[in-house]
């Protein structure tokens, strides 16, 4: 079986590396996504300009400013998604569907309080510049710049890195259990050969780590296939069923979208109300007559820490449809709700948020030390099949 082990770990290693040294590397940046996007652009995420002079006020109605604004400056679109601003004063977010072609989603920003359309930008656009570049990362980790086909891949290679750090734990575990075995396994020997030096470091290194080698590619994966990974807590725990998730409308379907019978801003009011010292953070609009409207919040205590899982959804009439808490939700859901706070370390603090940027890069250095292992032991191979050939003798020898 050991030999088997070590056949599987080395190869998938070799063969699926970069692409394993890909998501760790980025996932070192998502850890900072917000603050590096804050920073790049501070013209969106920041106070706007009329809230740092004190000219205007928030108007009463901010959605529907945001949306009038839209009309007015980019008639075409049709709004899918609207973000509520995270800072006072700063701009609010509208998305539009993500295009199922390209796996684009373009983002539109708008101040109400000044009134004014501040830009665009298409997450998921290779472009390395100021406004892109932290969404391209973000889709280059989860989805490979390939919408879904790239989704399911990250998944798969998700899948893929938890099978090697098992791999990788069950042929680095000493075979004699002993306080001199384990300290030989967990130590670097740094006064060896280069060849010795890198072996222990790529089996102490990834002993050191295996808890998290174990826990990032695991989650990861349960976020990409997250009805399997639905179905199979659900077997164990009591979970509460999945509603749908909220039909928007399809990118090429024109501006036009179905009005409700109260504004927009009573539909928030009206949902916010049954939490009422909860903050929203996303309202999705319905791609069609007599679908749901749906309201993100954030209630203090939750895990998912930037958005939020609690949820109400509402008819085009205000009436509460539907609500979802997730701090008196049975043990599955609440299991559930930590998947992407733990990928992400955001529910952990800073210090977890600092071991998780390095953790990204063991990834890619436990790809080039077995590569490197791997190249010396194919030349050393070699080397030893030419020592052991016969050489030839001369006729007249």
């Amino acid at each position: 079986m050991r030999k088997w082990w070590t056949w599987g770990h080395r190869w998938v290693g070799l063969l699926a590396g970069l692409l394993m040294a890909m998501m760790g590397l980025t996932g070192s940046v998502m850890v900072w996504q917000a603050e590096l996007d804050a920073a790049l652009n501070p013209q969106w995420f920041g106070p706007s300009a009329c809230a740092r002079a004190g000219t205007a006020a928030q108007p009463e109605k901010p959605l529907a400013t945001v949306l009038a604004v839209l009309a007015r400056e980019a008639p075409q679109v049709r709004p899918a998604i609207i973000v509520a601003p995270t800072h006072a004063g700063a701009s609010y977010q509208v998305w539009e569907a993500r295009d199922p072609r390209t796996g684009l989603r373009r983002e539109h920003f708008v101040d109400p309080a000044c009134g004014r359309y501040l830009g665009q930008r298409d997450r998921g656009a290779w472009v390395m510049d100021r406004a892109h570049a932290v969404p391209a990362l973000y889709e280059l980790h989860s989805r490979l710049l390939a919408g879904e086909t790239g989704h399911l891949i990250i998944g798969s290679g998700g899948l893929l890195l938890l099978a090697l750090a098992i791999s990788g734990v069950v042929l680095a575990w000493p075979r004699r259990s002993s306080r001199e075995a384990w300290r030989r396994t967990l130590s670097i020997k740094t006064d060896a050969s280069a060849v010795r030096l890198w072996f222990d470091a790529h089996r102490a290194l990834g002993l050191w780590l295996a808890p998290l080698l174990l826990l990032l590619p695991l989650t990861g994966a349960m976020m990409v296939f997250s009805d399997s990974a639905r179905t199979v807590v659900a077997a164990v725990l009591p979970t509460q069923p999945r509603q749908a998730k909220p039909m928007t409308a399809a990118k090429d379907a024109g501006p036009s979208l179905p009005s409700p019978a109260v504004p927009l801003d009573e539909l928030v009011q009206r949902a916010q109300s049954r939490f009422p010292a909860a903050t929203w953070s996303r309202l999705s609009l319905p791609a069609k007559a007599g679908a749901p409207y749906e309201l993100r919040l954030l209630q203090a205590g939750e895990p998912r820490v930037d958005t939020g899982n609690t949820r109400v959804r509402l008819d085009a009439g205000g009436r509460v449809l539907s609500q979802s808490d997730p701090l008196n939700a049975p043990a599955g859901n609440v299991l559930l709700d930590w998947i992407f706070p733990l990928h992400s370390a955001e529910a952990l603090g800073l210090l977890a948020r600092l071991l998780w940027t390095a953790f990204g890069l063991l990834p890619a250095l436990l790809f080039g030390t077995g590569l490197w292992l791997w190249w010396r032991h194919q030349r050393a191979s070699a080397a030893s099949r030419a020592r052991s050939r016969p050489t030839s003798v001369s006729a007249g020898g």
